[in-house]
């Protein structure tokens, strides 16, 4: 994972389709993996459950901006910011406001961002879980390998 590069769940999962794989050759080899492959996976978990947090905090800061937007309370600077042009209908009931702040394509744009960065995190979680069960899977290979050895 490079820091500069902005990387995504498909690499994250492309990366695991090859981890994933155990080399019944290198069993003791394997076994020292997991280690390994634990704290990169966990590396992953941490950054894209920040990126949650970041995407969220995000969507909200912005639903507060879009509401002084949609009322005409934004500042100058606020809409030069963000390079608006003044909202010019009449000031929305809070049904209507919430309608627009539903269909704003702003907004619907951070609600994927947050959405995305939830499934990567349950899929790095996932993960998690099948390198839990990784050393008990080795183990039975180890096992299953001395039996075919006659040991």
């Amino acid at each position: 994972m490079s820091e500069g590069k902005e990387f995504s769940i498909d690499d994250v999962v492309e990366e695991w389709k090859s981890d994933c794989t155990i080399d019944e050759s290198r069993l003791s080899h394997e076994i020292i993996r997991t280690p390994s492959l634990h704290a990169k996976y966990l590396a992953y978990f941490v950054r894209f459950k920040g990126q949650v947090s970041k995407n969220r905090a995000f969507l909200g800061r912005m639903g507060n901006i879009k509401r002084k937007y949609y009322r005409g309370e934004c500042t100058k600077a606020d809409l030069a910011k963000y390079e608006w042009v003044q909202y010019q209908g009449l000031k929305p009931s809070s049904a209507e406001m919430n309608s627009l702040l539903e269909f704003d394509e702003e907004m619907v744009f951070w609600k994927k961002e947050v959405s995305n960065a939830e499934a990567a995190v349950q899929a790095i979680e996932y993960i998690m879980k099948q390198l839990t069960s990784r050393d008990y899977t080795l183990k039975t290979l180890f096992e299953y390998n001395k039996y075919l050895n006659g040991a």
